[in-house]
């Protein structure tokens, strides 16, 4: 096989990469320490398609990203536009935003505190007091309440939470018959930013303290496969 054909090294990462976020922990941390090693060679490959390999060494997570058409681009004669999409874009219902931006501000309430742990996790009964912080009126608490875990699967499929204690492949497990738990992953960090919680804020303002589903969706980018 000749050099031109041969398959680079770091391939396993472009792999795992397209297969949706890849993190410091566990089973990945070869792929990880790969990534390292070979982070200019794996961005300069999905430059050549119009994506872009965000790292983040501290928190230990790295993903692709996908410029919009509108985006500002640093050369626009080298970024060739109707580029099909590939990470694809999840329109976010208020109620989920609202469960992000909690999310979010738990992390950055977690990582100022004294606790000695790296991971936070939260009791899905824990999330509840959160939300109830924020949604006043108990009718609309039991509306939230009784989709919830339809909510929290969602950023489980967004990679925002990782369910704890539940084996791979296997269904959650309803809340009414246990309170369950959730490590809530620093990504979410990156995807609800400063912006994302600016601006949420502001319309809960508006709505006085209430979620209402005639509000225009936020979005966040993730894998169309996840």
């Amino acid at each position: 096989m000749s050099d031109s054909t041969a398959v680079p090294v770091w391939a396993p990462v472009c792999i795992k990469l397209l297969q949706g976020p890849l993190y410091k922990t566990g089973a990945d941390d070869a792929t990880w320490n790969m990534l390292t090693a070979w982070t200019s060679a794996v961005s300069g490959y999905f430059a050549q398609i119009g994506l872009t390999v965000f790292v983040d060494q501290g928190d230990g997570y790295a993903f692709l990203k996908q410029s919009d058409e509108n985006d500002e681009v640093p050369d626009a004669a080298e970024s060739p536009a109707n580029l099909p999409r590939l990470i694809k874009k999840y329109a976010l219902t208020p109620e989920v935003s609202l469960l992000c931006v909690l999310l979010r501000e738990a992390l950055d309430q977690f990582d100022t505190s004294q606790n000695q742990s790296a991971m936070l996790v939260l009791r899905e009964s824990e999330i509840k007091e959160r939300i109830a912080v924020f949604i006043k009126e108990k009718n609309d608490q039991v509306k939230y309440f009784n989709k919830l875990d339809t909510y929290l699967n969602q950023l489980v499929n967004l990679s925002f939470l990782r369910e704890l204690n539940t084996p791979a492949g296997a269904q959650s497990v309803s809340s009414n018959q246990e309170d369950r738990e959730f490590e809530v992953r620093r990504i979410i960090r990156a995807k609800i930013n400063v912006e994302f919680l600016a601006e949420f804020k502001r319309k809960l303002q508006e709505l006085n303290g209430t979620v209402s589903s005639q509000d225009t969706a936020s979005e966040s980018e993730e894998h169309a496969d996840e």
